[in-house]
């Protein structure tokens, strides 16, 4: 995959004007205002901590990877349709504000690991293979890959789904980053629409030799406060704003999941072009594959792209990757763990079923981004 020179220029001159950790661009002059964010939408959990922990048995946690697999067919043709769309409209302006926000903050290890534990890269750690071959991770469990996780939840008739997630730095040390189709149908719905019981499990992985079927060895964290952009709440726009955050209630025995587990920085406003990622998820199928259960974790590496250079309207960051459905909100990061997108879909072909490559797409995490992370750390 090429990376084009302007765009990484771009890039570069996009990060040396970057301010501190989760704050809006300000204006150059006095008398000139800074920009306002975009508007997101906040929602809450009505149900208390524990009743949502006992909810998720592993029947019910089993029921909701299940229907991951299907949700996510479902939501990739209709993705496909709106880049479709998009790709006809390239003389409209597009409805991402554009103003250059940015934010960006280090990665943060689990408490304990000490300057000379693990970390998700090395400053020596300048490359990654070409990998769209998923493969899984070696140590799930493990610093740094357990800051990735399983999210399940459930819609307001009831039923289960699931998605994968992220533990990313903020104020609180509680917050997971997912995408905005995890948490919100994107209907129009409003803070009424949040999906309910959203729970994360860190280091999650199946584990035949338990009884429940698998491991979350630092417990089930429930969601409190849930964010994600008005532009994806409202009408679901896949290529500025499928994105979201939530914070978590803190388990007994913890101080904070990103002292659990530590917590990914990130780089928001840099645009769709980053030379050596690393994407990753818990899906239940890939292309062309059969050996996923949405139980287990994988990650492939390489490079991400803007997936439409000439369209001004379609934004969205391209990684060559072959998971598929249940990967969607897993995090794609630089070599220095910093978030820059998160799983959104796959294309799908005319018939709306059937897969066309094997692509993933995340919303450029832009604007829309920074306004998340913003009204986290609120």
């Amino acid at each position: 995959m090429h990376i084009r020179s302007p765009r990484r220029a771009a890039m570069a001159a996009l990060l040396a004007m970057a301010l501190v950790p989760a704050t809006l661009t300000t204006a150059a002059a006095a008398d000139v205002p800074a920009p306002v964010a975009p508007a997101v939408t906040v929602g809450g959990q009505a149900e208390d901590a524990t009743s949502v922990r006992d909810f998720w048995t592993p029947a019910r946690i089993k029921r909701a990877l299940a229907n991951s697999e299907k949700d996510e067919a479902t939501f990739a043709a209709k993705a496909t349709e709106a880049a479709r769309a998009a790709g006809a409209a390239t003389g409209a302006a597009s409805r991402d504000t554009d103003l250059g926000l940015t934010a960006e903050a280090q990665q943060v290890l689990p408490a304990g690991s000490g300057p000379g534990g693990p970390a998700m890269s090395t400053a020596a750690a300048t490359a990654v293979p070409e990998m769209p071959v998923a493969q899984k991770v070696p140590f799930p469990q493990n610093a740094p890959f357990v800051v990735a996780g399983k999210i399940v939840f459930t819609d307001k008739a009831g039923t289960e789904h699931g998605c994968s997630g992220a533990s990313i730095v903020s104020d609180s040390g509680n917050t997971v980053w997912t995408a905005g189709h995890c948490i919100h149908p994107g209907d129009g719905t409003g803070p009424e629409g949040f999906y309910e019981k959203i729970t994360f499990m860190p280091g999650f992985r199946k584990n035949d030799a338990v009884p429940d079927g698998y491991d979350a060895p630092w417990g089930k964290w429930v969601a409190t406060k849930k964010v994600a952009p008005t532009q994806w709440t409202a009408d679901g726009d896949v290529e500025d704003a499928d994105m979201a955050a939530f914070e978590v209630t803190v388990p007994a025995g913890y101080t904070s999941l990103s002292d659990a587990v530590g917590a990914l920085g990130y780089r928001f406003g840099a645009g769709s072009d980053f030379s050596d990622v690393i994407d990753s998820g818990f899906p239940g199928e890939g292309f062309h594959r059969t050996d996923m259960d949405a139980f287990t974790h994988f990650y492939c590496t390489g490079n991400a792209e803007d997936a439409f250079d000439l369209n001004p309207l379609d934004d969205r960051v391209k990684v060559d990757c072959d998971m598929g459905k249940g990967a969607s909100g897993g995090p794609i990061l630089t070599t220095d763990g910093q978030l820059v997108s998160a799983n959104s879909h796959y294309e799908a072909e005319d018939d709306g079923v059937t897969r066309k490559n094997d692509d993933l797409f995340g919303s450029e995490h832009g604007d829309q981004a920074v306004a998340v992370i913003n009204e986290i750390n609120s």
